[in-house]
């Protein structure tokens, strides 16, 4: 039986279906198999580990983990294989403030034990993102989820007040709830037929009326990100931890980039733009779930201070894509990075009401980028700079 210090991860996860593999080569990395020659219902997803921007030690990582969940290997054998390297360039530090309930750290650096967080997390969204995809080709069947906590002296409170929650699949719970959805859980969801809930005694819920938008905190003390919550019946509201709250199934993960330096998340942003996640997404416009964002852009301190804006990241959502797409030219993966350059260089900026132009020479035209808040409402290239 392992021990906590030698994880074996074809006991911790029993089951390594197909889609848990495809999910998670999609984060960046292809190994070739058969599969890879059909349609990726998960679309490829983006690999980023909160904290960790430099692509070298991403892909240092993600290549350990991409190898730990093909061969089933232990944690002590990823970490074993990337301290040294990690140290080697800077980014373990042994004198840093961890947070014992999280894992996070404050500061760039990784930590022993931030490193395990990230492999455990990362193991263990790609494995229910595949259990996610297996439940859904069975929905007919088995047309209810019920949460499952591990309940033992690890288990979180408000993880264990979840535990034996069920909803329909088609529930929106689920968008926000589908485990993990914080660092460390080890909920799984399991999927339930009418005959199970009625045997085992289950009380099919519904969110309706229950799921909130909440404030929560994020990053620095007294920053604060918008995210789901859902009232429970003691009166509190369960949220998910921060960077949470999504379904692994469905839509791609981002890093919250106002937590970094601006020069940091431009070099992640043009990573994604650039990316395999991206380029898939682009492929398959008209089937991004709803709520699927990518950055677009990140302004410079003095273009927010200019605009008055309140985020330094200007974001891209599945509604204007779909938009944009449907027009006579849709837009390119270089003309993405063109909007990109154009917020970032613009040769002319305007205000119309609570939106901002931004206009940059490209040839004998100008690219024009409409920003409202922190998402892109609009892109033309047109002839001239000003408003046609």
């Amino acid at each position: 039986m392992p021990t906590a210090d030698d994880v074996d991860l074809g006991y911790a996860y029993t089951l390594k279906p197909e889609e848990a593999i495809k999910y998670f080569e999609s984060k960046g990395y292809v190994i070739g198999f058969r599969w890879h020659d059909v349609k990726d219902i998960a679309n490829a997803r983006a690999f980023t580990v909160a904290g960790v921007l430099k692509l070298d030690v991403l892909k240092d990582i993600r290549d350990g983990l991409t190898a730990a969940l093909a061969d089933g290997g232990t944690f002590r054998e990823f970490a074993a294989q990337l301290e040294p390297l990690l140290e080697s360039k800077g980014w373990l530090g042994k004198k840093l403030i961890v947070d014992e309930d999280t894992g996070e750290l404050h500061g760039r650096q990784l930590t022993p034990r931030r490193l395990r967080t990230i492999f455990d997390t990362n193991i263990q969204s790609s494995y229910n993102a595949g259990r996610y995809q297996q439940q859904m080709a069975n929905v007919a069947d088995r047309p209810y989820f019920e949460r499952v906590a591990v309940m033992d002296l690890h288990t979180r409170p408000k993880h264990a007040a979840l535990n034996g929650f069920t909803a329909r699949a088609d529930d929106p719970v689920w968008e926000y709830f589908y485990a993990p959805d914080g660092y460390g859980c080890r909920c799984r969801i399991r999927a339930r037929s009418a005959s199970d809930v009625e045997k085992y005694g289950l009380t099919v819920q519904s969110s309706e009326g229950r799921l909130v938008e909440v404030e929560q905190e994020y990053g620095q003390p007294g920053q604060t990100i918008r995210t789901m919550g859902l009232k429970m019946p003691d009166g509190s509201v369960y949220t998910a931890d921060p960077g949470f709250g999504f379904n692994p199934g469905k839509v791609s993960w981002q890093p919250e980039l106002e937590k970094y330096d601006y020069r940091s998340a431009r070099q992640y942003v043009t990573g994604t733009l650039t990316g395999p996640d991206f380029a898939r997404g682009l492929a398959n416009v008209s089937e991004l779930d709803a709520r699927q964002r990518y950055p677009l852009t990140i302004r410079s301190p003095e273009q927010v201070a200019a605009t008055g804006a309140a985020r330094q990241t200007v974001n891209l959502t599945a509604d204007v894509m779909k938009r944009l797409s449907a027009t006579d030219t849709p837009p390119t993966a270089a003309d993405y990075a063109l909007m990109q350059q154009t917020i970032e260089r613009a040769e002319h900026v305007t205000q119309d009401g609570n939106a901002w132009r931004y206009a940059l020479q490209s040839g004998d035209r100008w690219s024009v980028a409409t920003v409202e808040g922190d998402v892109l409402t609009d892109w033309v290239m047109q002839d001239t700079p000003e408003a046609s």
